[in-house]
């Protein structure tokens, strides 16, 4: 796990037709455009579901957070970025309890303390898998807000995912075959 500079994966974000949209004074919104985005999808709990689109598929809590972190295992494919709504420390202050027994996570989070402040990529390669979703778990069941949300960005698939805790997750693939690898971890 490392941080990037927000410029090295500028690129990539462009490329993949996603925009950012500021949400009051600490955080942003980003999406696919709908010419990069040839389907969404949205996971949600009862509660979270205002308006059900019929792209949402509503799950109890126990199976949201399962849903999330089962589909972002699939995203991960050995090179994800996680990018934060707000700041990392938000992130970080809402994981802490429940990644104190985490020693990996101990160590980045010891070494982190100088970019709390900031919204650089944190980079997952493969040996990474478990703890992203460690920590997508732990904000899933610990984490409240919009701010505390996450946007995950594979490195070689169209696709984004928005994590907030207790839903909606939010999700744009670019094809159809992204979509159907992905979405085995929600649908029957």
């Amino acid at each position: 796990m490392e941080f990037l500079p927000e410029q090295e994966i500028a690129g990539l974000l462009a490329e993949l037709g996603v925009t950012e949209t500021p949400e009051g004074d600490s955080c942003v919104r980003m999406k696919m455009e709908e010419t990069g985005c040839d389907i969404q999808d949205c996971l949600c709990t009862s509660g979270s579901c205002e308006d059900p689109e019929p792209s949402c598929n509503v799950l109890d809590e126990d199976g949201l957070v399962e849903a999330t972190c089962e589909a972002a295992r699939r995203i991960h494919q050995g090179q994800a970025v996680l990018i934060p709504a707000g700041k990392w420390r938000s992130v970080f202050d809402a994981v802490a309890f429940s990644m104190a027994t985490n020693e990996a996570w101990q160590e980045f989070d010891a070494s982190a303390t100088t970019m709390l402040n900031t919204r650089d990529p944190l980079l997952f390669e493969s040996g990474d898998e478990q703890i992203m979703v460690a920590l997508i778990r732990a904000l899933m069941q610990d984490g409240e807000g919009v701010e505390q949300s996450l946007f995950l960005v594979p490195t070689g698939s169209p696709i984004l995912m928005h994590i907030q805790p207790a839903g909606p997750v939010r999700l744009w693939f670019g094809n159809q075959v992204s979509a159907d690898e992905v979405s085995g971890a929600y649908k029957d």
